[in-house]
């Protein structure tokens, strides 16, 4: 009875504080529309110094950003989180990015821009802000740069994808004024297209993949071996054979060579795609399935590992969320591959 007689007693206390943080944080969202911002810091202040509340600090370090106070703008950002990265997460990552992105945190920043897309996927702003951060991360690490995959029209209206190990810098003025040349030839000529070959293409694809599929895996011998190989089968993913040779060469290379294979590091699209493989198809399949969670964790050690696994496709990330989970649903009485498969996962930057 007692508990009760105080617990009702101190409930319009708490709904007190609660009113006049609001009350100053929507002071401090008024002053913050007029520009005043240093007065508006002064209301977020007094709202989180009644009750420190995430919307308050996520407000407060919009301010900071405009003030070019970029670490009050970083610490901010970061307590919002804390408090609640289910309703600010968005804005307090975004917030973040750009704050770290103005400290030269570059990789920090796209990493931050990725957490915001995960809560909201769709978001333009958000694509170009991790792009920017990306490319300026790249520039100081002078790495290869990130490039996007472009579809060059050709005959019979086909489309060639340039890119993985052909990757080249296409002009793109160029490309428009040879597609604007070859219209007006067809048009002046007027000269009948001649029927395509339909099933021909098909059957050419099929077969290459049938010869490479005949041919046995090979242990590579170095890291480029490694991404020839590895691409290849990536390519021929339409094959119901590509997965399982994809495992068998990830087999083949012994755990403790893989700092010294990998010494350049590994491109964020094939980083992903191995661990979803050595997920799904070595450690699901393999009845030593504890040689597949070794392999990933001496992964961990090759170089530039954590931006390889921060700047990976998003549909990479999709696919490696599903093979993770699939994972802990199978290790789910085994506590320690259960605690392995935890740690990979947040190294790998895998959401829960």
């Amino acid at each position: 009875m007692r508990r009760a007689r105080v617990s009702a007693e101190g409930a319009p206390a708490v709904n007190e504080r609660a009113r006049e943080a609001t009350a100053q944080r929507e002071r401090g969202n008024a002053a913050y529309r007029e520009g005043k911002y240093a007065a508006a810091i002064e209301h977020y202040d007094a709202s989180c110094a009644v009750e420190r509340n995430a919307a308050a600090l996520a407000n407060r370090a919009m301010c900071w950003l405009k003030l070019e106070k970029w670490d009050a703008a970083e610490a901010d950002c970061s307590s919002a989180l804390a408090l609640d990265a289910v309703a600010f997460g968005v804005k307090a990552y975004q917030r973040r990015g750009m704050a770290r992105r103005e400290m030269g945190k570059y990789l920090e920043s796209a990493m931050d821009f990725e957490e915001a897309l995960r809560l909201e996927p769709t978001s333009k702003i958000l694509k170009e802000e991790r792009a920017k951060s990306q490319r300026a991360f790249e520039l100081e690490a002078k790495i290869r740069p990130t490039q996007a995959r472009v579809k060059i029209p050709v005959e019979h209206d086909r489309a060639v994808e340039r890119g993985d190990d052909s990757l080249v810098d296409v002009d793109m003025g160029a490309v428009e004024n040879a597609a604007s040349c070859a219209r007006d030839s067809v048009e002046t000529s007027r000269r009948p297209a001649p029927a395509p070959e339909t099933g021909r293409d098909d059957d050419l694809v099929s077969k290459a993949a049938a010869i490479a599929a005949s041919k046995p895996v090979v242990a590579p011998r170095n890291g480029a071996e490694f991404e020839r190989a590895y691409r290849r089968e990536m390519k021929a993913a339409a094959s119901t054979t590509s997965a399982s040779r994809r495992a068998e060469i990830l087999i083949l290379v012994p755990p403790d060579k893989l700092e010294t294979m990998f010494a350049g590091g590994l491109d964020p699209d094939i980083l992903a795609d191995v661990a979803t493989i050595a997920l799904e198809h070595w450690y699901a399949k393999d009845e030593n399935a504890s040689a597949a969670l070794e392999w990933l964790e001496r992964l961990r050690a090759v170089p530039r590992f954590a931006v390889s696994a921060a700047l990976r496709p998003s549909a990479s990330s999709r696919a490696l969320e599903r093979a993770f989970a699939a994972a802990r649903a199978t290790a789910a009485r085994d506590a320690r591959a259960t605690a392995r498969l935890e740690a990979l996962r947040e190294a790998f930057r895998v959401l829960a």
